[in-house]
């Protein structure tokens, strides 16, 4: 998650980042990911819908994007983060399938609204209106399990 100070009124550019929240880099390269416990998310395929809901998950925040990516990375402070995502599926059902690649996967369009909430030291950040943005909800097989 992130969070900017202003945004540029001629472009609609976001500036001024002030909070960069993430998990950090791990050793393997791996970025932005964070693990949550398995009841934490709640798919109806069939149906779809889908929950993801996390209540203060151990965060990083490294003020700014180039400070978190930088090898070594930069200073940080301790934060958490809560959010919950509800997704509802709509239109058809697409599938895609990329034999040379390992993957295929059937996925719907969906409309994902997100509540969100952050907190580092004595600052805290809570969303006052739901975000609706598109996003896909599907399910694939790739790797050794294609």
């Amino acid at each position: 998650m992130d969070l900017y100070g202003s945004v540029d009124p001629t472009t609609g550019a976001l500036t001024g980042q002030v909070h960069d929240f993430n998990p950090g880099i791990r050793p393997s390269g791996l970025f932005w990911i964070q693990p949550v416990s398995e009841d934490a998310l709640d798919v109806d395929l069939e149906d779809g819908e889908a929950m993801l809901s996390v209540d203060d998950l151990s965060e990083r925040d490294y003020h700014t994007l180039p400070n978190s990516l930088a090898v070594p990375p930069g200073p940080f402070d301790p934060a958490s983060v809560s959010f919950e995502m509800h997704f509802t599926a709509f239109g058809p059902t697409m599938t895609v399938t990329r034999s040379d690649q390992g993957f295929r996967g059937r996925f719907r369009f969906s409309k994902v609204d997100i509540e969100w909430s952050a907190k580092v030291g004595s600052f805290r950040f809570e969303s006052d209106t739901t975000m609706n943005v598109d996003s896909v909800m599907g399910s694939e097989r790739n790797g050794v399990f294609f």
